[in-house]
């Protein structure tokens, strides 16, 4: 069971799932770009956390202000992932794989046998009205790579490694003197790539993050605030 209230009218949330209540904010910051510090940024904008407070960051800004984004000149497309985008059916409001780049990297990080076999299975399980067949079977690089539109046009942002995400977590644990975690969250759902030792557990996160209080794009609002009440 999922249910979210205001808390006494302020910028803080509060959500029930499964009988137990949390209370969340995400937080409004400045446009961040690849000079800002991430731990700085963290201090700077969660400077009301609690103790026992989990500080989820969005992978999106994680990746960038950690270095790990991918300039979209250091990949060069070929004809075959040019062909492959015009059979991508993206969600509404998304560009997905239809980009040449992403589908590119792709191609590069599974492998051209995994996304040939990705693009045969979706064309013969269409015609049934099974969607999403592609991603599954490309895997986790394939529904997760972003970037390459505004703001970023110029970058990519790849999912992070679990392990590298685990141990930036840890890092900035130690750092901050919270549990972290690493989401990447969207209205369709998501995933929570790592957390650390203090954390919440990642499924639980997971619950109380469903309905996407970052938003989306422009929102500014990378980093949330989740409290165990």
């Amino acid at each position: 069971m999922f249910e979210i209230s205001r808390v006494d009218g302020s910028s803080w949330s509060e959500v029930t799932v499964s009988g137990r209540c949390f209370q969340r904010r995400a937080i409004h910051t400045r446009w961040l770009n690849q000079s800002d510090d991430l731990t700085a940024t963290l201090l700077e904008y969660t400077a009301d956390r609690e103790p026992h407070d989990t500080i989820v960051v969005s992978e999106k800004v994680a990746l960038l202000l950690t270095g790990r984004t991918i300039p979209v000149t250091d990949i060069r497309v070929g004809p075959d992932a040019r062909l492959l985008t015009r059979f991508i059916r993206p969600r509404q409001g998304s560009m997905g794989l239809k980009v040449p780049v992403k589908m590119q990297w792709v191609t590069d990080t599974v492998g051209r046998p995994r996304v040939y076999l990705a693009a045969l299975t979706s064309a013969l399980t269409r015609p049934f009205g099974v969607k999403g067949v592609f991603y599954r079977v490309a895997g986790d690089p394939a529904r997760s790579i972003d970037g390459a539109r505004p703001p970023y046009t110029d970058l990519l942002f790849p999912p992070f490694d679990p392990d590298v995400a685990r141990a930036l977590c840890q890092e900035l644990e130690t750092k901050l003197d919270n549990g972290v975690a690493i989401a990447d969250i969207n209205d369709y759902g998501g995933s929570v790539r790592a957390v650390s030792p203090r954390a919440l557990p990642a499924d639980t996160l997971l619950q109380v993050l469903a309905d996407n209080p970052m938003r989306q794009r422009s929102s500014a609002m990378p980093f949330v605030l989740v409290r165990a009440t």
